[in-house]
């Protein structure tokens, strides 16, 4: 092909990618990939750091390009900063009092939309010097995040989405799920960025998705968790802004929905849908906690991707407006929930939430007409056998379904603060400061001992401990249940104390109350003070069980006074549950139990949750 033949199908064929979008010219930044394939391919992570070095080349006053941290394989994190109001630096919008907005792309590299309408949008925004989007707030852009797992393509890793051909991988090197760390932070990337956040601290984080589910013609959902938040202002906020985000989606006949459905039953969509409750581990959950805004963006991946990515891009302008509209009203509503945080002491909390469905409440809240299409429920599948669906995509037709949206506190998750704060022991400060550290959480190191200290202590139940039958992000997760008791503990120097009276109380209280559905409990990181490191022998146990039912002196010389007067009423206990219990009297191990339980503990850390809670500040004790 000649020269001039060559540059007449460039031209060509840019024009009918462009018409795509209906843009006359894509400026100093070029076309994408995804332009150029028609969007049938979307460009490799070159692609994005030459972007954003050109983007920040051409656009000096209006765009900064920097790297937020490096994956595990060593590949750097590229973020841009895009206003036009000057301001491109975390100090100056600390100073200053911009609205921050976040938008995450690539969280899971195959489901890429967000940052193909990421680049778009800017490129977009820039070519206009005075757009108003851009005037008064400052628009943070990760294009990938999970960086590579994005690098690790493959035709074969999201078989329910329509396009692109080739797609990223959905965890990272480590196999991570980057959207289930942002509380545990195990990840090199989610530790990059959580200190990026933190420098930052938007207003608003937007996480990028591309859902697996139900076969409808729903072209997007937005999920929002505002009652993980403690300030009723802040959660009205959230539910105006979802509103606001549904209204103007809507406009574009997107379809949008205002939370990701989740089916009752998959072979049969009439049946319902639930709205789930995720927990702090997520995206969209995690900013509440930060008393700020957060939203998870799922594009519907049976969409043709180029019209996802116009349904992303669109997202993110409908964003961009309602910030720029009322983002001085956003920030004077977090600055409030902020002052309150810092008075929560003692409060009465819920930590945890669940739709009342999964409390076996059948009860739905109404119902709702679903975009779906004509489908089939086998309960003999051709071909594999078995219940399964087939849906009829060129009929399309209204599913009247019913929905399933109440939200309730879990009873055990539902705490009372403590006065003061918590104390971590000096023996467990190398497990829990780092998670301090990368939360942003304010603590104190204590610098001498304490005899005697008035605390709240926690000994775990035996019965409740339970461990999930397989790993989850390469952890063992565990559930306990105990009631808090006033003690007195002996304090080390070097122990540390976390005062609830700051602006991530709440935050820390997810780390450190074990009824927390992510504290550092809860992932396992305490397990080892659940575990049985030494024993009694058997005929040990059944000496010391004679001996206490013979109500015999070697009890009062061996354990003292208090357990020796309760013998008698121990022993018409042992009776009363013999003639009563069959299964107590059947069964061996209860009954030795019943006794050893009796005995000062020959273990006495063993099940006591290595966190207390303090009333009083222990700093005050030091003056």
């Amino acid at each position: 092909m000649s020269i001039a033949k060559t540059l007449l199908f460039l031209s060509v064929f840019s024009g009918a990618c462009l018409n795509v979008w209906g843009q006359a010219s894509p400026g100093p930044l070029g076309l994408i990939e995804a332009e150029r394939s028609r969007f049938e391919l979307t460009g490799d992570y070159a692609e994005v750091a030459s972007y954003c070095q050109s983007a920040a080349q051409n656009y000096p006053a209006s765009v900064r390009c920097f790297s937020i941290g490096h994956s595990a394989e060593g590949r750097p994190i590229w973020a841009m900063a895009i206003s036009q109001s000057g301001i491109l630096t975390p100090a100056q919008a600390r100073q200053s009092g911009i609205p921050v907005v976040l938008a995450i792309a690539g969280t899971h590299a195959g489901e890429i939309d967000g940052k193909d309408a990421g680049l778009l949008l800017i490129r977009e925004l820039l070519a206009q010097p005075s757009n108003k989007l851009l005037r008064d707030q400052i628009f943070l852009f990760v294009p990938v995040f999970n960086v590579d797992g994005h690098e690790k393509t493959s035709p074969h890793n999201r078989p329910n989405q329509r396009g692109p051909r080739v797609q990223g991988d959905r965890v990272t090197a480590q196999r991570i799920n980057l959207n289930r760390d942002w509380i545990l932070g195990q990840s090199t990337e989610m530790n990059a960025m959580l200190a990026f956040v933190s420098q930052w601290d938007p207003l608003l984080t937007l996480d990028l998705h591309v859902t697996d589910g139900v076969r409808f013609r729903h072209e997007v959902s937005l999920s929002m968790s505002p009652m993980f938040g403690a300030d009723q202002a802040l959660q009205e906020t959230s539910e105006q802004f979802l509103a606001g985000m549904i209204k103007r989606l809507d406009a574009k006949s997107h379809h949008p929905l205002d939370f990701t459905p989740a089916l009752l039953d998959f072979e049969n969509p009439r049946a319902g849908i639930m709205r789930e409750v995720d927990s702090p581990r997520f995206s969209h959950v995690y900013p509440v906690l930060r008393n700020r805004l957060g939203v998870l963006v799922e594009d519907h991946a049976w969409t043709p991707y180029p019209k996802r990515v116009q349904v992303c891009k669109d997202v993110l302008i409908a964003a961009l407006e309602l910030t720029a509209e009322n983002g001085r009203n956003y920030l004077k509503v977090m600055s409030r929930a902020d002052e309150a945080a810092v008075n929560m002491s003692g409060n009465v909390v819920a930590l945890d939430w669940n739709n009342l469905l999964e409390m076996n409440i059948d009860i739905p809240t109404g119902f709702t007409n679903l975009l779906g299409y004509e489908y089939t429920t086998h309960e003999d599948a051709p071909v594999i056998g078995g219940r399964n669906i087939t849906y009829h995509t060129n009929r399309p037709e209204i599913w009247r379904t019913p929905v399933y949206r109440d939200i309730h506190p879990v009873n055990e998750a539902i705490v009372a603060l403590p006065r003061a704060g918590y104390l971590i022991p000096a023996g467990w400060v190398s497990v829990v400061k780092p998670y301090l550290e990368k939360h942003d959480i304010t603590f104190h190191t204590l610098r001498r001992n304490f005899k005697n200290l008035p605390v709240q202590a926690l000994q775990v139940e035996s019965e409740s401990i339970s461990y999930e039958t397989g790993t989850f992000q390469g952890r063992l997760r565990t559930v306990v249940r105990g009631t808090w008791m006033r003690s007195q503990a002996d304090v080390l120097a070097g122990s540390i104390f976390v005062p609830i009276h700051q602006v991530h109380g709440l935050l820390a209280a997810h780390l450190l109350e074990p009824s927390a559905p992510d504290s550092l409990s809860s992932w396992g990181l305490f397990n080892a003070a659940y575990e049985v490191t030494d024993y009694i022998s058997n005929h040990r146990q059944l000496q010391l069980a004679q001996r206490m039912y013979q109500e015999d002196p070697r009890i009062l010389k061996r354990f003292g006074e208090a357990l020796y007067k309760k013998l008698p009423e121990l022993k018409k206990q042992y009776q009363i549950r013999m003639d009563r219990d069959e299964r107590f009297r059947n069964d061996p191990e209860q009954r030795v139990d019943f006794w050893m339980r009796q005995i000062p503990h020959y273990d006495p850390t063993f099940n006591q949750y290595p966190i207390v809670r303090v009333e009083q500040s222990p700093l005050i004790l030091t003056q």
